[in-house]
């Protein structure tokens, strides 16, 4: 029952869903491309340096991202006041709570993969040197899964608040913070969930213990998301 429950929620996605994760990887790329080539190019990484301008942005890219998703996937049916309707369906609430979770983190998926694809097109077009695929494909694909827990919080904020306006901003600060979290010595700052995303990219000491931690948290978050939901009453 929940694989249909998943698929009529995909069918509910705003087209602005599918926009999102194609804008992010761009943008990402783009970031890093450009960084890379007036900045770091000369320096000793040479063209290896783009992946430590990808890893100064990933973090930022994807929490916003997953942000403007919870936002926009729980903002529909506030907007159209559908919370009561969903409810009244023959299908455990849980599974309407996951299944918006599920449609997330796939389509952070698939920022990952649009990312892996625009900087092999970058590598190949600026060196002759073979692709790193487990760097390449490890940073971003590990930063999308460990991101999991900011979108844990972000949708329950999301369903919890009628006003996005809350969560937004909520996420927004949570995004910016995670440019400098992650960079800290102490530890009670690094296990916030928003330094994760950073501290799970290859060039990180020990970074699929954080991978572990991040997926960790966010089946944790996720449980007591779905848990709130589920007693939840919706005006």
């Amino acid at each position: 029952m929940i694989l249909r429950v998943i698929k009529s929620e995909g069918l509910k996605l705003k087209k602005i869903c599918w926009w999102i994760p194609l804008i992010q990887g761009c943008v990402l790329t783009g970031m890093t491309a450009v960084e890379w080539y007036l900045y770091f190019r000369q320096g000793p990484g040479g063209v290896y340096a783009g992946f430590a301008v990808m890893f100064m942005f990933l973090s930022f890219v994807m929490l916003l991202g997953g942000t403007l998703l919870a936002s926009i996937m729980a903002g529909t049916e506030h907007d159209t006041q559908t919370w009561k309707q969903l409810m009244a369906m023959p299908v455990p609430r849980s599974y309407i709570y996951l299944s918006k979770i599920v449609w997330i983190v796939i389509l952070q998926l698939g920022t990952a993969l649009i990312t892996v694809a625009g900087m092999s097109l970058i590598w190949v077009l600026y060196t002759n040197d073979p692709i790193p695929w487990r760097i390449m494909l490890l940073q971003p694909i590990n930063a999308s899964l460990a991101t999991l827990p900011v979108l844990a919080i972000q949708l329950w904020l999301s369903t919890l608040f009628t006003n996005q306006a809350f969560p937004l901003a909520f996420g927004i600060f949570g995004s910016i913070a995670s440019l400098f979290l992650a960079r800290t010595s102490i530890l009670w700052i690094k296990i916030l969930p928003w330094s994760y995303p950073a501290l799970s990219s290859p060039l990180m000491k020990e970074h699929m213990i954080w991978v572990i931690v991040a997926l960790s948290a966010g089946v944790i978050f996720t449980g007591l998301g779905t848990l709130q939901f589920t007693k939840h009453e919706f005006k």
